[in-house]
């Protein structure tokens, strides 16, 4: 291979990688610039690397290979699968520069799933038949690890070092277990807390004070209390059934508060899984007083179907919705308003607010829990590079605008932020990645036994919300069941 194609090769990759955000120099805010520095890969570096690549690709030369994917999510999640076939595309033609002409066909498989544990059984009936597909999503890392259903990707992750850095660190951090990584980050989860602004005008909130709520919530003026006592009004005026819904299964949006108390649910020094009584008893307190004292949440909310939960946000039925980021995009998608169908964006502009969680305390600051989506790649794939490379192409800055634009979750790429159909269409993710690169934080557990632990959680806030138990008695229940479950697996802190 000559110099000259050499070259030609890592303008290409360049180009595609990182000519967006080199054309638009000014880094993301709240991005470190010494992260975003790193998009400047050296050249040697990168014909290193493509050098590597071709010399292992020669012996596919002329040859067909097919890669099958499973990729799972919400109904406006799509592009996890479609992006796959793009990729391949991508990487066809930078071969064939080489004269490598293989074609890569991506039988790329989407599923909505509600019922992750069928998600899980399904995949599981196919590695065990031999029928797995190279690349899976939506499975639990921790456990797909241990089993040894998917590989580890180190080896990749250190050869593409340098293409690799157009993806924030912390996403790589919440990749490791057992100090390997073991997926691509496809997208960013942020949680986000959705408010109705055509029911605050008519408990007679002015514009401002509407527009100056997010602000509030950031500053720690406006707590839980405050918003309970707001959602307590809406109610008694009758311009609401509910004043706040949480989501009907175990979730991140959940142990926000938690979080916000200081609490964390695994130890990254030891590997194990912790209980912070105090914390723990702070987020059970916020959701009896809004369920039993303010009586402002369902006692029933945990079982509720989605499509009601939906529902009754969307049509102005709930004032308070503690959702993410990836719902503003599903209710223009799916037909959730009984009268519009799905929702025109002005309409949610108009309509509908977000913020970020807030405090518990006057003062205190507000949090968001952000985490990337994985591809795996599985371990009897026949070609796990060429999967990984498919994994990582899958995100480029057309690609990753084109899933974030339609899903409303937050980019994967320091690039794609300031890629310009992106900063054109992207205005609620915008204003989205901008408090969550303020406020937003990432808690991965990884630990087998993090199912578990979430069950009995789960169980006890059933509980505390129907008042069968109060927060101090459920701590006290959690923390001894969870000591029957996980024996010395567990850390327990007062």
């Amino acid at each position: 291979m000559s110099e000259k194609t050499t070259y030609l090769i890592i303008g290409i990759i360049v180009g595609i990688l990182i000519g967006a955000a080199i054309g638009y120099a000014v880094a993301p805010k709240g991005v470190p610039l010494e992260e975003y520095n790193a998009l400047k890969s050296e050249n040697d570096q990168l014909k290193s690397q493509v050098t590597s690549l071709t010399q292992e690709l020669q012996s596919l030369k002329n040859k067909y290979i097919k890669i099958t994917a499973w990729s799972a999510g919400s109904p406006v999640d799509y592009y996890r699968a479609e992006n796959l076939k793009s990729a391949a595309k991508i990487l066809e033609n930078l071969l064939r520069v080489l004269g490598i002409n293989v074609t890569i066909e991506v039988d790329s498989y989407y599923e909505h799933v509600s019922d992750w544990g069928a998600w899980k059984s399904k995949f599981v009936a196919a590695f065990e038949a031999g029928e797995a597909p190279d690349i899976i999503s939506g499975i639990d890392m921790v456990e797909a690890a241990e089993a040894g259903w998917i590989i580890s990707l180190d080896e990749y992750v250190n050869k593409y070092e340098d293409l690799l850095a157009d993806i924030p660190s912390h996403l790589w951090d919440a990749v490791k277990y057992k100090g390997k990584i073991w997926g691509v980050p496809q997208d960013v989860a942020s949680q986000v807390f959705y408010f109705r602004k055509d029911v605050l005008r008519k408990l007679g909130w002015s514009e401002d004070e509407i527009n100056a709520l997010p602000s509030k919530i950031m500053s720690g003026e406006i707590t839980w209390d405050d918003l309970a006592a707001i959602a307590k009004e809406a109610m008694d005026k009758g311009l609401v059934e509910w004043g706040f819904y949480h989501r009907p299964n175990w979730g991140t949006s959940l142990e926000i508060p938690y979080y916000l108390a200081g609490g964390e649910f695994y130890d990254l020094e030891t590997g194990k899984l912790v209980i912070d009584k105090s914390a723990l008893k702070d987020m059970y307190t916020l959701f009896y007083k809004l369920a039993q004292q303010y009586k402002v949440l369902p006692t029933t909310m945990i079982g509720t179907s989605w499509r009601e939960i939906h529902m009754g946000f969307v049509n102005g039925r709930v004032l308070f919705w503690l959702g993410g980021s990836w719902h503003w995009g599903e209710w223009q998608k799916v037909e959730y308003h009984e009268q519009l169908g799905k929702l025109p964006e002005e309409y949610e502009w108009e309509n509908i607010g977000f913020a970020p969680y807030p405090a518990l305390e006057k003062g205190g600051t507000p949090l968001v829990t952000v985490g990337p989506w994985k591809y795996y790649v599985v371990s009897t794939s026949k070609y796990p590079e060429i999967a990984f490379l498919l994994c990582f192409f899958a995100s480029t800055p057309p690609y990753d605008t084109n899933h974030a634009i339609t899903s409303s979750h937050l980019p994967v790429r320091y690039s794609t932020v300031n890629y310009p159909p992106f900063v054109e269409k992207g205005g609620f993710l915008y204003k989205v990645s901008t408090f969550a690169s303020k406020y937003g934080v990432s808690k991965p557990v990884l630990h087998p036994k993090w199912g578990s632990l979430k069950d009995i959680l789960l169980e006890y806030l059933v509980k505390v919300e129907k008042g069968e138990v109060t927060p101090d008695q459920a701590v006290e229940a959690i923390v001894n069941a969870a000591k029957a479950e996980l024996g010395d697996q567990l850390l327990v802190r007062e």
